[in-house]
């Protein structure tokens, strides 16, 4: 093999290798989750716990955390592996996850029983659940006399578990968080002409952090509402969110998705994703406090 050959295909392999390595993107980059958190944070209720509401800084710092724990580093992958899945769910078939269980593990054995593996199919909605009603039941327990000189600690907590919650709400509102199509559309037919390049960090990150502020959504959230069947609702949530994917490949067609889009329309659209992020996240929080001071179900 002549030398120029040998260094083409070791470019090559090395490319390769590279694409196999990379970390998975992240909804809405660092920019975006810090935003959603904040938002979220200033529309709670004065019926919200104070310690809650005066901790936006902090509850914005967390909203980017689980991406955090992608830093591969020194480590065996375990934590960045086996907390992917979390981060997306491919609903694309719309009909069928109408169907999906309240619990993660009955989840992956009804999408096994129907040949799908749920590592590659993801468990967003679940990541939701389950942080929802972490913070429900810590919660609960600062409610608690018996835990009044430990009440500090519990605050300490809910802020954190609140914060870390946020991170998956926001990556819903996400809409290619919740399709197969999540980085350059890859299903047929492509009637419509949709970009196959890279787009996924070009529009929740690099557009982001050129583009929107805080500002640019806060009025479009309204006051904290105590949802009545948060799963229920987490499912719809993800619905809508899928709705918008193909608007989003629309807009990028007019306007690239990237740091030199000034689009009205483009900007628009983030503006209401982010929107609809701040406020599940808002009402989820709100709904755990208040569904905390209800009696609890007894144990089966």
């Amino acid at each position: 093999m002549k030398l120029c050959e040998t260094l083409a295909l070791t470019i090559a392999l090395c490319l390769i290798l590279l694409l196999l390595v990379a970390p998975p993107a992240s909804a809405w980059g660092e920019d975006g989750h810090r935003f959603i958190n904040r938002v979220a944070a200033e529309k709670l209720p004065e019926t919200a716990p104070q310690f809650l509401r005066n901790a936006a800084d902090r509850l914005s710092f967390l909203g980017p955390e689980p991406d955090r724990w992608r830093d591969t580093r020194g480590t065996t992958r375990a934590l960045a592996n086996g907390t992917a899945p979390d981060h997306f769910i491919d609903i694309d078939d719309q009909e069928f996850f109408k169907a999906m269980p309240t619990d993660r593990y009955l989840y992956s054995d009804w999408l096994r029983s129907k040949g799908k593996d749920p590592v590659k199919v993801g468990f967003l909605p679940y990541s939701m659940l389950e942080g929802y009603e972490k913070v429900m039941v810590l919660f609960r327990q600062w409610r608690d006399p018996k835990n009044a000189a430990e009440r500090q600690q519990f605050e300490q907590n809910i802020i954190a578990y609140a914060g870390i919650l946020g991170h998956f709400v926001a990556d819903a509102s996400q809409p290619m968080h919740v399709t197969v199509n999540y980085n350059g559309w890859v299903t047929l037919p492509n009637l419509e002409g949709f970009t196959r390049e890279p787009i996924h960090g070009k529009f929740e990150s690099e557009y982001v952090k050129a583009r929107i502020k805080p500002e640019d959504f806060r009025s479009l959230v309204q006051p904290s509402r105590v949802l009545e069947d948060p799963f229920s609702e987490i499912k719809k949530y993800l619905f809508d969110s899928y709705a918008h994917v193909e608007e989003l490949y629309r807009l990028d067609k007019k306007v690239r998705w990237d740091a030199a889009n000034t689009s009205p329309e483009s900007k628009q659209f983030v503006a209401k994703r982010l929107a609809a992020g701040s406020q599940m996240l808002s009402d989820l929080w709100y709904t755990a406090w208040v569904k905390s001071g209800e009696p609890a179900e007894p144990r089966h």
